[in-house]
């Protein structure tokens, strides 16, 4: 008897992860005022331009 592949509707998400070679890693995510950035650069310059002329 032959054992008959598993549907992916039935794989958890780690399973499914692991089938198809797929890597979670973390990202950071940078919050100013409403905005998300996922570079720092471009939150700070955001920031920046905020600010009023001194």
């Amino acid at each position: 008897m032959t054992s008959q592949p598993t549907p992916d509707i039935d794989l958890t998400d780690e399973e499914l992860m692991l089938k198809y070679g797929i890597q979670r890693v973390p990202t950071d995510r940078f919050h100013y005022r409403s905005f998300r950035y996922s570079r720092l650069e471009d939150a700070l310059r955001q920031a920046m331009r905020d600010q009023p002329p001194a």
